[in-house]
């Protein structure tokens, strides 16, 4: 894709100076995000705004599925999921947002999950709606989001996001609708700390210059390969009281409106 016409890709705004898979390096902690929700992905499952496709893969190597519906609206990171995932078997890529998979597929899935996809949507109640509105009677919604408002930053603002979240805002959000709340979780405590180093003290900007992006990304690999091990072992025992990001996992109720947990 040429470069005006990433410019011009309003779902990539700033994610395209994210690095690519094998630069990365950061499976540690793409496990880590996976392991929080992996029991519940079977049947027909709906990925929400996949990005560069990394928690597709791990959801693909398991294979708990019938069938992996793989959604992105950004036409810059479709063309490369595109590239990952077209032959797999039992999967299926899909270019659109929440409302274009509406058109055709409400009540069809089991289970559609979304990892750092809401905090890039503005009217976010709407977007929850939607979701649920895919999913069958009895069906889960999961979504992972970033936490603490208090942390939000330039960072947060340049790569798209309209605000980070707490539990009582995602409660509110599912106020009203056909979603009950069986799960409302934090992980990743230590990432606070970082994350307020990055953001608020270090206020790195990794747009401005392959310096700063290189050493964003190789901090971040630090943090992946040396601490999230240890965090994860630690938060499967005692629970997280805040972390850098936060988990809902929610039922779709036959009818009426489901009361949050």
């Amino acid at each position: 894709m040429a470069d005006h016409e990433v410019n011009e890709d309003k779902y990539a705004l700033g994610m395209i100076h994210s690095p690519g898979d094998e630069e990365a390096d950061t499976g540690n902690y793409d496990r880590f995000q996976y392991s929080l929700f992996e029991k519940y992905l079977h049947g027909r499952v709906l990925e929400v705004g996949a990005g560069t496709g990394r928690i597709s893969d791990l959801v693909i190597r398991e294979g708990h599925f019938d069938e992996l519906v793989i959604s992105e609206p950004s036409p810059y990171f479709f063309g490369r999921l595109e590239g990952r995932f077209r032959s797999v078997p039992k999967t299926r890529l899909v270019q659109g947002e929440v409302a274009d998979i509406g058109k055709t597929s409400r009540g069809y899935f089991d289970v559609v999950f979304s990892v750092h996809v809401m905090e890039h949507i503005e009217d976010d109640r709407a977007f929850v709606a939607e979701q649920l509105e895919l999913l069958r009677p009895g069906g889960k919604l999961i979504i992972l989001v970033p936490a603490l408002q208090f942390l939000y930053s330039e960072l947060d603002k340049n790569i798209g996001h309209f605000r980070r979240y707490s539990k009582s805002s995602i409660r509110l959000l599912f106020d009203g609708t056909p979603g009950r709340i069986e799960k409302l979780f934090y992980s990743n405590f230590i990432g606070v700390l970082g994350s307020l180093y990055f953001s608020k003290f270090g206020k790195v900007q990794y747009q401005t210059g392959e310096t700063q992006r290189q050493r964003f990304f190789k901090i971040y690999q630090i943090f992946s390969q040396y601490f999230v091990p240890g965090i994860q072992m630690v938060e499967r025992v005692i629970p997280a009281p805040v972390g850098l990001n936060l988990t809902v996992i929610a039922t779709r109720q036959n009818d009426g409106a489901g009361k949050p947990a």
